[in-house]
Parts: structure tokens; sequence; C-alpha cells
């Protein structure tokens, strides 16, 4: 299996020139953030770029909103400083599950996380980190939401839910369930998946990362460090990140 090296991490994240651009963000999430240490991956891709993400996470494992919302120490971490982003990752299959008699489960926490994130701090952006669906589907609900049955149709949801939080709060998207529905569709070479078919391998965690960098930094990833994966397949993964996260006027070849 391939692995985002560790080497290739701390050799990035050692390095000190001068940054184009430099920026803060806390991950608020669960295990689909911390496998494979996405904050640490997108900040070794953002300083292979000439940019720095100084980067920290909250991330209990199966974690949602509903609980992030209520914990001191979340709520403690968000407000020990002044984040240039908060990253808010929920639960995988919650927003496939919206409907108008769920939709309390994830809209009134992920809404109080924002607040949480902008109290007292006009210059925080909340970004939604819209997540991917399971690679055949959520079982578990497929007989009671049919769309879930299917990557797509639960992707389909996903997304949706998120591009709705997104737009109810002013964030940001980041829409790496995109980027990730265009990599299964046109590099199906490319295993995103760990074996249970719902975290991500260390190419899903680079697409994340590269499709977060795009997001917070509003560049393209084309060009980043490879860490660690084959070089054609992390610049297929760069080009759908910067294609789901940016438009045409801003995917400009490095």
């Amino acid at each position: 299996m391939t692995t985002l090296l560790p080497a290739l991490l701390a050799a990035f994240l050692a390095r000190s020139p001068a940054h184009a651009a430099e920026a803060s963000a806390l991950f608020v999430g669960n295990s689909f953030t911390s496998v494979n240490d996405l904050p640490k991956v997108a900040a070794a891709v953002a300083e292979s770029l000439g940019d720095a993400l100084a980067a920290e996470m909250e991330a209990p494992g199966g974690w949602a909103f509903e609980q992030h919302a209520n914990s001191e120490r979340t709520r403690a971490h968000i407000q020990a400083k002044a984040w240039d982003f908060v990253v808010l990752q929920e639960q995988s299959q919650r927003p496939a599950l919206v409907s108008p008699r769920t939709e309390n489960q994830v809209a009134p926490y992920a809404l109080r996380l924002d607040e949480t994130a902008r109290f007292g701090r006009p210059g925080t952006r909340t970004v939604f980190f819209e997540t991917w669906a399971h690679k055949s589907g959520d079982r578990a609900n497929c007989p009671h939401v049919k769309e879930t049955c299917t990557f797509d149709g639960m992707q389909t949801r996903i997304s949706s839910t998120y591009a709705d939080l997104a737009r109810e709060s002013s964030a940001l998207l980041a829409p790496v369930g995109a980027a990730w529905r265009k990599v299964r569709k046109t590099h199906p070479h490319i295993e995103l998946y760990l074996g249970d078919g719902v975290h991500p391998s260390a190419a899903g965690t680079y697409l994340a990362a590269c499709t977060i960098y795009a997001t917070l930094f509003k560049k393209s990833p084309l060009g980043a460090a490879s860490l660690g994966l084959e070089e054609p397949d992390a610049r297929a993964l760069q080009l759908a990140a910067r294609d789901a996260a940016l438009p045409p006027p801003r995917r400009r070849a490095r």
C-alpha cells in the first residue's frame, strides 16, 4: 500500500523559506481527517508550492458535528486563537441522510460550530469539508434511503448537504467529494480507499489535501510534491482537485 512517507512530510515542513502566502487552519472532524494526518499532508502540499499552512486538528474517531458542538474541548480549541480558517467535517453518513425529518441532526450543529469559529474573530472563515461517499454506498442505510445504495447516489446527497450548509452560513466549500467522484470515473486505477471502502488511502488523503489547499489559498495545486505517490497519479489528483475547487480563471498551470 502506498503511504505518504513521514520523512518526506517532515522534510517539506522543516523548510523555512519566505512564503508567498501564509495561513492557519484548525481541522474539526473525525477519522476522515485524522487517518494519514490530513492537516499535515495539506501543510506539506502548501510548503512544496511555496506557501505555509499552520494546521492543527480536533478529530476524535466517529465524531459528528453534534459531538463537536457540545464539546468544551472543541469549542476551546476553536477559540484558542484567531484562525484564518476553521475546516468542518461531518460524520460520513449523516449528510447523505438529511431529510425534513432528520435535518436537525446536521445543520443546527454545523451552524453552531460556524458561530463559534467566527465569534469575536471577524477574520476567520469557516470551510465545510465536503467528504466522499462510501465505495459501495451506505449498506446500513440503503433500505431506508435508496439513493445511498450506490456511491453516486450517496455522493450526490452528501454534496448537496454540504453546499446547503456553505450557502446558509456564507462559508467556503472544499469540494473533496466532487474531486473524488471525478477521479473514480477518470482514473479508476487510483485506489482512494483503504480496505474498508470508507476511509482514505494515502492517495485519497492527498486528493483531499490538494482540494483543501486550492480552497484555502485560491491557487492551483498543480506542481505540488507527490509525497510518495507515483508522479502521474499525483498529477491526476492535483488536476481533479484544481477542477473541483477553482473556477476556470484560477486554473492556471504552474
